[in-house]
């Protein structure tokens, strides 16, 4: 009678058990981090891809100018500084002003510690009443080097220090260390035709509140003239979950996978 006494407990505490972790499986559907996660690569990259094309089409802040004029869209005003220390550019957008297919307002500003295309120059990025398609981008800065040539492509390393992404009254926080090499267009000044390569890690907090990390498994792809990341695969981890798979597909579009243990479900980045 004890031994049978015994077996219905285990039984019974396997039976509770598996329920358990079947609920939690069943709970465990979010997929906000990964969503808020995406967002966020494609804001801070955006503005790198400004920079890049501001910076090596204004005489004086490179070694090389690929370019020379005073607008990157027709709708907005380099201010270009050569003379302080660091220079300085201000990406000034008059009104509503739209670019590769971005509606922005207010300004950016970038700061160079030396010319562009100096091994070693830092540039520092910071934003004034800036705005992405409506979203109010905050505080929080962004950073990065030129760490040399990888064949006949450029190579930064990029950092993101709580950047804010704000949609009225909530906040995507933002912070990243990442690898950036220019796998293609290098040789023009334009970015509708550069294709980018992206390693690294990331972090923050979504607009519902919750934290999240996030790490690159397979470099992700990014092209000059697309608003999102076109192919690659990051595991994101919500705080308090367990990870999800984000797999960026392929092609040009705000469409993605995320699987949650062996479900998968199909998401929509702004």
């Amino acid at each position: 009678m004890k031994r049978l006494n015994t077996l219905l407990i285990i039984a019974i505490t396997l039976t509770l058990f598996g329920c358990s972790k079947n609920s939690d499986r069943n709970e465990d559907t979010t997929t906000n981090s990964s969503v808020d996660y995406a967002f966020g690569q494609a804001v801070v990259y955006d503005a790198f891809k400004l920079v890049h094309q501001a910076a090596n089409s204004s005489k004086g802040i490179s070694l090389v100018n690929l370019a020379d004029t005073s607008s990157l869209f027709g709708c907005d005003t380099l201010i270009v500084d050569t003379v302080s220390n660091p220079m300085t550019i201000t990406i000034q957008f008059n009104g509503n002003c739209t670019g590769n297919d971005v509606d922005r307002t207010g300004s950016i500003t970038a700061t160079f510690t030396n010319k562009y295309d100096v091994l070693g120059s830092a540039v520092g990025i910071s934003f004034n009443n800036y705005t992405y398609n409506r979203y109010q981008i905050g505080t929080g800065t962004i950073t990065y080097s030129y760490t040399g040539l990888n064949g006949t492509s450029p190579t930064y390393s990029y950092a993101v220090n709580n950047l804010d992404i704000v949609n009225v009254s909530k906040t995507i926080r933002w912070s990243g260390n990442q690898n950036v090499t220019i796998g293609s267009g290098e040789t023009t000044a334009i970015v509708t035709d550069d294709s980018y390569i992206i390693s690294g890690s990331a972090s923050g907090s979504t607009y519902a509140g919750n934290e999240f990390s996030a790490l690159i498994d397979t470099d992700l792809t990014l092209l000059g003239n697309c608003l999102w990341v076109g192919s690659g695969v990051v595991t994101v981890t919500p705080e308090n979950k367990n990870p999800r798979t984000l797999n960026f597909g392929s092609g040009c579009d705000g469409n993605a996978m995320v699987r949650i243990y062996s479900i998968e479900q199909e998401i929509v980045i702004p």
